[in-house]
């Protein structure tokens, strides 16, 4: 039975009831209902939506209802009148109380209709808090869910809010979790110069992107373009050097990559420079490479000149690194290149 009633009255019970989620359960149906056969209550809606945002309310089966919702106004979105409110209404109920750091949720998230129309919607509104709700529920996870495997889709719009910074502290979170959670191809089909950009933008959060492999990877590909080893900032080449501290084996496989160095040295960019070397030396150690060697063994002195005191730091990491972790073993060629740089440092007085 759809409404047949004054909103005041129906907004009473509902949020005053003790039968809330039954009455909640009620609600959503008939709203369903009213909006697949397009009934004139509809007009009810964007009025029963606000309210109920302003209830402060917040459950599990709320989420998921709303959610629901934001699938069957999607489908009617044409013939729907205020679509777009419902829509952002929807989003808000559902997803704006969620502690943004917090991914596990115990909502059920099960519809996956219409996700390409529904990006394009909340992503064009310019509503940056609602841009926050739909990242919020699609990087989320629960025991029945994980994060959206599409979330590719999102690629080109996360890139174009690079025009719109600043961004509030919680779409930043979300923006960050999202990026970790998209491989670095997605970006570059559409376009690497405004995703270094975005990154750029949310430098304060960089440590937000995680500790995952993926993050490790899409770090290490956005620096070998052109625009990253150009315009990337210092803090995540700083979080690809803890990334790569912990992920040295699985990263192994990774092809080393010998015009980075000479691309650093040439634009003295030393602080990238000496987070570059640690890197190498985590992933790549030269055992048996004499090229690798060699371009190591040159940048260090050459890097020793311009920061003293690089070559004991990196020792230090390098210990540090070995006693924290019992996979990670300092390689014999890191000691006897520190201690040919240390005694060439030392004759030219710049260690």
């Amino acid at each position: 039975m759809l409404f047949s009633f004054s909103v005041p009255p129906l907004l009473t019970l509902l949020f005053a009831s003790d039968l809330f989620d039954l009455i909640l359960s009620q609600f959503s149906q008939a709203m369903v209902q009213a909006i697949h056969t397009s009934h004139p209550l509809c007009n009810l809606l964007p009025e029963l939506l606000e309210q109920l945002c302003n209830s402060g309310s917040k459950s599990k089966q709320l989420t998921e209802m709303a959610y629901e919702w934001c699938s069957v106004i999607c489908a009617k979105y044409s013939v729907l009148e205020g679509a777009k409110d419902l829509l952002l209404l929807s989003l808000e109920i559902g997803f704006r109380c969620i502690d943004p750091i917090e991914k596990q949720i115990e909502a059920k998230l099960i519809h996956t209709e219409y996700h390409q129309r529904l990006a394009s919607i909340i992503f064009s509104s310019g509503d940056s808090e609602a841009i926050a709700d739909l990242l919020c529920a699609w990087t989320s996870s629960s025991y029945s869910h994980m994060p959206y495997p599409q979330l590719k889709i999102c690629a080109e719009h996360l890139i174009g809010l690079h025009h719109h910074y600043p961004f509030s502290s919680r779409l930043q979170l979300h923006i960050i979790y999202a990026i970790g959670l998209i491989r670095y191809q997605e970006f570059e089909q559409v376009g690497v110069e405004d995703f270094v950009g975005l990154l750029n933008d949310l430098q304060t959060c960089a440590k937000g992107l995680g500790g995952s492999i993926g993050c490790a990877r899409l770090l290490l590909d956005t620096i070998k373009s052109s625009e990253g080893i150009q315009h990337l900032s210092l803090p995540y080449w700083e979080l690809l050097v803890d990334l790569a501290a912990y992920w040295s084996d699985e990263l192994r496989n990774d092809p080393y990559i010998p015009y980075i160095m000479a691309s650093l040295e040439d634009a003295r960019e030393w602080d990238k420079l000496e987070c570059w070397i640690t890197i190498v030396w985590l992933v790549w150690p030269p055992e048996g490479s004499e090229p690798i060697e060699e371009d190591l063994k040159h940048v260090m002195l050459s890097l020793s000149h311009q920061q003293p005191g690089v070559i004991q730091k990196l020792e230090e990491q390098m210990e540090q690194w070995s006693s924290k972790w019992s996979w990670l073993e300092v390689p014999k060629s890191f000691q006897q290149i520190c201690k040919q740089a240390h005694d060439e440092a030392a004759q030219q007085g710049t260690l």
